[in-house]
């Protein structure tokens, strides 16, 4: 009876380390990172000229041109791109970039 209730014990434990370990290595890290640019853009055709090349960059999940606020932000994914590649593609275009700090916020 003893036997049988150690061996019962052995499986479960193994069952659950083989269980915990599998949702650890399921865990991901956070690779969300957001990014807001201070631009030169002065028109209409300016801001067009941006909504139709920087959100197709690539790990790019949202992107938002401001004309009035003259900003364009990012939200990334660091595994695929990085603040600098972003600021090197809008500089491609032709226009300033200069980033913003941002704050965070707490919840």
């Amino acid at each position: 009876m003893k036997t049988r209730i150690t061996i019962l014990m052995m499986a479960l434990l193994m069952v659950l380390s083989v269980n915990a370990f599998a949702q650890k290595k399921g865990a991901k890290t956070s690779t969300i990172d957001e990014v807001t640019f201070v631009t030169n853009m002065h028109c209409k055709n300016c801001e067009k000229k941006c909504d139709a090349n920087l959100p197709f960059e690539k790990g790019v999940k949202d992107y938002k041109a401001n004309l009035d606020a003259k900003t364009i932000y990012f939200k990334f994914d660091t595994r695929k791109t990085s603040r600098e590649k972003l600021a090197e593609a809008i500089q491609k275009l032709g226009y300033t970039a200069t980033e913003i700090e941002t704050v965070q916020k707490s919840k």
